[in-house]
């Protein structure tokens, strides 16, 4: 029962706020500049006039959708961007196309790096990790915004349920707990997890379940959304608890709404239509975009994000207040925390 109450008013709520008229309204709030594209550079008209010259930001995910729209705006801004991507042939794709689309040549190119890693494979990870580390001393900005979203159960090369795996074990906890040395070392670091409001359908639950590693009929009981949301819920409990025990670091989670991205397309199908009228790629990743360059004092560690603004964990009770359906106890987050660095050898 409580699954099905979240779940509807999970999508009531999101046809309000995550869709593109939920982002045009939420634009007319905004209290600082917002660009049409992230193709504007430092100056030109129509900047946010937002400043990242000597940051390095690394991004998952960074050759389609939304991970290239914030590498395109990251670079723009002067960052220097390393895009962690499974592909060589679609990154090296994608450099070339945001080079261009930043009219961005010669020396300046060097500030956008390929590093090849699959962030369901956790000796990938590493591997992309150390070149990282070889190459930089700080970090200033992660983005985990790598993951799958699959409709059958599908195992990683090391045996581990691939949602599980991509969203959460490797491509946020891993490999945010390998650069810890390199955000330590940086003014103002902060990590933002791409998470989905997806999460608002449910509570992190039992290991075996998150894991979908139950004793009898795995693969029977397998759901492709409920492991994504119980992914991206673990996200949203992950910068919780490392707000609270490395308060140095500015942990984030963010939401891009419903956005019409190749990922969507894969997994919704015919079935995106009931998403719309969706996001462009631009709308969906404005309000993570921002969260790299915005001052400190302005962004709340811990905090749930979607259009540059926090917004609620928990819809599930009546009349969409917070409820208990949702909710983990310190004690669950307690476990989550400990199978984590268990699975993941840190």
């Amino acid at each position: 029962m409580g699954q099905a109450i979240s779940a509807t008013q999970f999508y009531l709520y999101g046809r309000r706020h995550f869709t593109s008229t939920g982002y045009t309204r939420h634009v007319k709030k905004y209290k600082s500049p917002v660009q049409t594209s992230p193709t504007i550079r430092l100056g030109q008209e129509g900047s946010d006039g937002v400043n990242m010259e000597g940051k390095v930001v690394v991004i998952t995910g960074a050759n389609s959708g939304i991970g290239k729209e914030m590498a395109t705006y990251a670079l723009a801004k002067g960052s220097k961007v390393y895009m962690i991507c499974r592909s060589k042939d679609r990154a090296e794709a994608a450099k070339q196309e945001i080079l261009q689309a930043t009219s961005t040549s010669g020396d300046d190119s060097n500030n956008l790096q390929i590093l090849l890693a699959n962030t369901g494979e956790l000796a990938q990870v590493r591997a992309a990790v150390q070149s990282l580390q070889a190459q930089e001393t700080k970090v200033d900005v992660l983005i985990c915004n790598a993951g799958a979203l699959l409709n059958q159960r599908t195992e990683t090369k090391e045996g581990i349920e691939v949602t599980f795996a991509s969203h959460l074990l490797g491509g946020s906890y891993l490999i945010s707990q390998l650069l810890l040395p390199q955000l330590q070392a940086a003014n103002n670091p902060r990590v933002i997890f791409v998470t989905s409001g997806g999460m608002l359908t449910s509570k992190f639950p039992d290991w075996e379940t998150a894991t979908c590693t139950m004793k009898e009929d795995a693969d029977k009981k397998y759901s492709g959304e409920l492991s994504y949301a119980y992914a991206k819920r673990g996200q949203v409990l992950l910068a919780e608890r490392l707000t609270e025990t490395m308060p140095a670091i500015q942990w984030i989670t963010a939401h891009p709404g419903w956005t019409a991205t190749p990922a969507v397309d894969s997994a919704f199908g015919d079935n995106k239509k009931y998403l719309e009228p969706m996001r462009n790629m631009w709308q969906g990743a404005e309000g993570i975009a921002y969260l790299m360059g915005a001052p400190k004092d302005v962004i709340q560690s811990g905090a749930f994000y979607l259009d540059r603004t926090p917004q609620a964990k928990h819809i599930a009770g009546p009349f969409f207040s917070e409820g208990s359906f949702t909710k983990n106890t310190n004690a669950e987050v307690d476990e989550m925390m400990a199978k984590l660095k268990e699975m993941a050898g840190v």
